[in-house]
């Protein structure tokens, strides 16, 4: 059971650790392409 907990625990910092990297990125990247990205959208 304690291995389960463990893993769990694991598989969710992993999860928020990549969450937060993307998060990061799209936080700069996003206004640098927004005026393409407007475009596209059109």
């Amino acid at each position: 059971m304690q291995d389960i907990a463990r893993q769990a625990v694991r598989e969710y910092v992993d999860q928020a650790s990549r969450r937060d990297l993307i998060d990061r990125v799209l936080d700069t990247e996003l206004p640098r392409y927004a005026e393409a990205l407007e475009r596209l959208g059109r």
